[in-house]
């Protein structure tokens, strides 16, 4: 195993080699040597790229060590740039073989507060990542998060992720990306939305955009669908199809080579869950389209719904239900990415 070595980040300037993460990881010299960035409690406001191999980093408690800043898609920044989704995140790592363990990542953009005001006087374009699995990032390892937003909370668009025992909070498409990712006994907690007063979706768990070509998008494995107090009934859909606008050489218009796949498998979800949704997106000639599940690779296999008691009391309804052999395939595919560059062996 490589050794890591170690730099230590505090508030306190006797207790660390540094008071800013951001300046910790700057520091590191730029080769393949392996480095560990152990972060003291504290709150942490402050934006952070992790763009070099090689780096873990390490809070001392997911509940205490906090690193969160406030941004949207649409927050003029100090050069005057738009930062949009991709850019409107709080932690952002573009690098290969790093990780993430013990921390709460935080968007803290107030979107009930948002939402609240007249519609004319809204900010119209909320989205507000956490954390970013960027373009360039590969091989990214995180335990123990805690992601917490409302409007795209998980933005994983490159490469291959694992997730393990994280919480991941949020509301509109909080989990979307066209990258590879694999979740396993992970809570996903759909937040309250009182600003919704009629019968309508309260928000959308997943958006996968993942390429046709790419075998994997997002699985998730002996998770658990939770929600927030006063959520109600059906008013969360498992996921919907993200067709990004992409600029071609015929014009920009929704791509249609996103063919999002996101399985389910062997979770519990609460009641909130009403299955899976269409999602709209711009033909080539600038006209609304409609993208659906059917056309989409959604999957579930022996997933169960709880109760208010946390009572297990019946399988979900599974349109998009895998047979036994397909289940295990997948299963089996989900070992063969993992294991190519984790130490990693799931039982089924």
């Amino acid at each position: 195993m490589d050794s890591y070595q170690p730099i230590v980040v505090s508030q306190d300037p006797h207790n660390g080699d540094f008071t800013s993460i951001q300046q910790a990881i700057d520091s590191l010299p730029d080769n393949d040597q392996h480095y560990q960035i152990i972060i003291h409690p504290g709150i942490y406001r402050e934006r952070i790229v992790l763009a070099r191999d090689n780096v873990q980093l390490t809070g001392c408690e997911q509940s205490e060590t906090i690193i969160t800043a406030n941004c949207y898609n649409q927050k003029i920044q100090p050069d005057g740039s738009i930062p949009g989704t991709y850019g409107s995140r709080t932690v952002g790592v573009e690098a290969k073989h790093c990780s993430l363990s013990h921390l709460t990542i935080k968007n803290e953009f107030n979107f009930l507060e948002n939402q609240a005001i007249p519609e004319r006087l809204r900010i119209q374009h909320t989205q507000s990542v956490a954390l970013l699995i960027g373009n360039n990032a590969d091989c990214v390892e995180c335990k123990h998060l805690h992601l917490e937003s409302y409007h795209d909370t998980l933005f994983i668009n490159g490469g291959k992720s694992y997730f393990h025992q994280c919480q991941i909070l949020g509301s509109i498409d909080f989990i979307f990306g066209a990258g590879q990712a694999v979740f396993t006994q992970c809570d996903v907690v759909a937040r309250n939305r009182p600003d919704i007063k009629h019968a309508q979706p309260y928000g959308y768990i997943t958006a996968p955009s993942t390429n046709a070509n790419q075998l994997l998008g997002f699985v998730f494995l002996q998770c658990r669908l939770l929600k927030e107090a006063g959520v109600p009934e059906s008013s969360y859909a498992l996921g919907r199809p993200w067709h990004p606008t992409i600029e071609f050489s015929d014009g920009k218009y929704a791509d249609p080579n996103a063919i999002g796949h996101c399985a389910f498998v062997d979770c519990l979800m609460a009641d909130h869950v009403y299955g899976w949704d269409k999602m709209s997106g711009k033909d080539k000639n600038g006209d609304q389209t409609w993208f659906y599940p059917h056309d989409s690779r959604f999957e579930e296999f022996n997933n169960f719904i709880i109760n208010q008691q946390q009572q297990i009391v019946r399988k979900r309804a599974m349109t998009y239900s895998l047979p036994t052999q397909q289940y295990q395939q997948r299963l089996q595919q989900v070992q063969n990415s993992l294991s190519s560059w984790l130490h990693f062996s799931f039982q089924f």
